[in-house]
């Protein structure tokens, strides 16, 4: 996801993974996958780090090149694509419920 500008903290990891092996059946929704998971899974593949994420200052993201942006609209499509949404915009939604801001700061915290 780092490739798309966004990251996950620990518990959204947990969650995602939990989810996945419920849909695997290997798994019950009364079973959540906890950090101590979390840490085991870290260990288990060390090509894979934690990092504490920084905030995207709007100047910065002002500055963004027109390749990146072309990148973006590539991983957009292929996305759309892949799930069948091109003819479905009545399909999408935005959730985000925290509102808007002008600098992206990521969550503080041992998430």
């Amino acid at each position: 996801m780092v490739d798309y500008g966004y990251g996950y903290t620990r518990q959204e990891c947990c969650d995602i993974a939990t989810d996945f092996a419920i849909e695997l059946g290997i798994r019950q929704k009364h079973q959540p996958l906890t950090l101590k998971w979390f840490r085991g899974f870290i260990k288990r593949w060390p090509v894979l780090k934690v990092q504490k994420p920084r905030a995207l200052e709007l100047a910065r993201a002002k500055c963004t090149s027109k390749e990146k942006v072309a990148e973006y609209m590539s991983n957009l499509k292929a996305v759309l694509e892949d799930n069948d949404l091109m003819d479905k915009p009545h399909l999408i939604f935005n959730v985000d419920e925290k509102g808007i801001t002008i600098d992206h700061r990521p969550p503080h915290g041992r998430s």
